[in-house]
């Protein structure tokens, strides 16, 4: 009964005080205009942000580039050293000699010339006797907007059993390698005489000097 006698008055309250409903316009949403001005705001912070996540990628896909290969290198070091004197481990290029482009391989390498430069692509069968290969790690290609150079004009990396970077004939060298895309900074692996790896970032006006 309270509830039948109360009805009018809890519908009068949901009206305002000039008499219109709190229904509709109450609850209406942002009108045209406004809409118009949240979008293009969200616009310009758009156009603001892509420049600077274009530049953090391309600097992630080099970074990613030259931390593998200095991994790569650093695991045929330590491999030469710890098959001994006449060990040798080489880091070359898949299917075409100096094509880094498309990733690279680390093998334990009994050739007399570094496999010519390229990769194997199976390992040698356990009767071997001469020529030899064992492959220990293969690294797929980097990003395809990835460029690359280095000094000199050797194709791969041989260590000895000493942990020093030579040429096929055994003569000590010392390298520097470097990726790069369009306009951007060097990331550099540089190899000295002794062996040894590490990296360093050049401006595109720079070099990749080698130690």
């Amino acid at each position: 009964m309270n509830e039948r006698t109360n009805l009018p008055t809890q519908l009068r309250l949901l009206k305002r005080r000039n008499g219109s409903s709190w229904g509709i316009q109450g609850l209406q949403g942002l009108s045209l205009i406004e809409t118009m001005v949240v979008v293009t705001i969200v616009a310009v912070l758009a156009s603001l942000a892509a420049p600077s996540m274009a530049n953090l990628m391309q600097k992630n896909r080099l970074s990613a580039a030259s931390s593998a290969l200095q991994m790569s290198l650093n695991l045929a070091r330590s491999e030469a050293v710890k098959r001994g004197t006449d060990a040798r481990v080489t880091v070359a290029a898949n299917t075409t000699a100096g094509s880094w482009n498309k990733g690279w391989t680390v093998f334990v390498d009994g050739t007399t010339n570094a496999n010519a430069g390229i990769a194997p692509t199976a390992d040698s069968a356990s009767s071997c006797a001469s020529n030899c290969v064992t492959r220990l790690e293969i690294v797929a290609p980097p990003s395809a907007t990835v460029g690359f150079s280095q000094t000199g004009s050797l194709n791969y990396f041989t260590y000895n059993g000493q942990g020093r970077l030579i040429t096929s004939t055994g003569a000590a060298a010392n390298r520097s390698f470097w990726f790069f895309e369009a306009n951007s900074d060097l990331y550099c692996v540089i190899i000295n005489n002794t062996g040894r790896v590490r990296s360093s970032r050049v401006g595109n006006t720079q070099s990749c000097a080698v130690d």
